[in-house]
């Protein structure tokens, strides 16, 4: 799965509300800067509005999602309290539901994406990502249609794509040495904070004095046919914010360890390597 695949799947993850709200907050960004970069507010608006229709228009359909939060666009149009049936009418007349018709406005919308900063380029295409994903899901054709405004790394930081993988399959392999013997052992604890992945290891295990004695470690994890590969060298913290973390996420573990008086010692990876492979030895070097 590539980074835009996983940006995808973020956005289309998302609850409606959460989706909403970010589609206001933006827009909310999105037209005053646009307007600074038109001759007049109005038609600051009207290339916002495009953004909105192209994106909704991308696959050639109006899903009930996206006619809920457009809504007013078609009301406008119609001059009257639209219902979805009659918003559809208006999106097949208004020749929305052929994707080739909006080339036209893609072509401006790529245009006006080179002329801003990075910030704002983010938020429009963050905008036209939460539209097509309004209704749970990216088509192939909205992603085909968002891959001509950006390219494949648009959205994800690295920690993003390895936090996403590692969500996703669950449980993971830690390999470390004793000695010179490899060691493994499965995970499932991580922890996000501070844009850094950590983990976490009883102090009282062999696996703890391996990392003290060599840090050189790696990650591993399998979902489907994929993996992903993440060595590096452990560094350990003892950020207090950490454990709290991990009695809400894991309450009965650390209750365990109170009672026995374990201590969890927190590391995450500094330097090394990370790639994305497959079965057939594709690679995708993340960093």
């Amino acid at each position: 799965m590539t980074k835009f695949d996983a940006f995808c799947d973020k956005m289309a993850a998302l609850p409606f509300e959460s989706k909403t709200a970010m589609i206001n907050d933006l827009s909310k960004e999105i037209i005053p800067a646009l307007n600074d970069l038109t001759e007049d507010g109005m038609s600051g608006i009207e290339v916002y509005v495009d953004f909105l229709l192209t994106a909704v228009a991308a696959d050639g359909k109006l899903a009930e999602e996206e006619y809920a939060i457009i809504k007013p666009l078609f009301d406008a149009a119609a001059e009257k309290d639209t219902t979805y049936d009659e918003a559809v009418a208006i999106f097949k007349e208004s020749g929305l539901d052929n994707p080739v018709q909006a080339k036209k406005v893609v072509d401006l919308m790529v245009d006006m994406i080179g002329l801003v900063d990075e910030k704002l380029k983010y938020d429009i295409v963050t905008l036209c990502f939460l539209v097509c994903a309004i209704d749970g899901e990216v088509s192939k054709e909205e992603k085909d249609w968002i891959k001509a405004l950006v390219d494949d790394n648009f959205g994800l930081s690295p920690m993003d794509e390895i936090e996403d993988f590692l969500t996703k399959a669950g449980v993971f392999i830690l390999g470390t040495t004793d000695g010179d013997q490899p060691r493994m052992r499965v995970l499932g604890l991580k922890i996000r904070l501070d844009e850094k992945i950590y983990f976490a290891v009883g102090t009282f295990k062999d696996v703890y004095k391996q990392l003290q004695a060599n840090p050189k470690c790696e990650i591993l994890a399998s979902v489907g046919t994929e993996f992903i590969r993440w060595d590096g060298k452990a560094v350990f913290t003892n950020d207090a914010r950490l454990k709290p973390i991990v009695a809400n996420m894991m309450p009965d573990l650390i209750k365990m360890y109170d009672s026995m008086g374990w201590e969890l010692g927190f590391f995450t990876l500094e330097g090394g390597h990370a790639e994305l492979c497959n079965v057939s030895n594709q690679k995708e070097i993340i960093f």
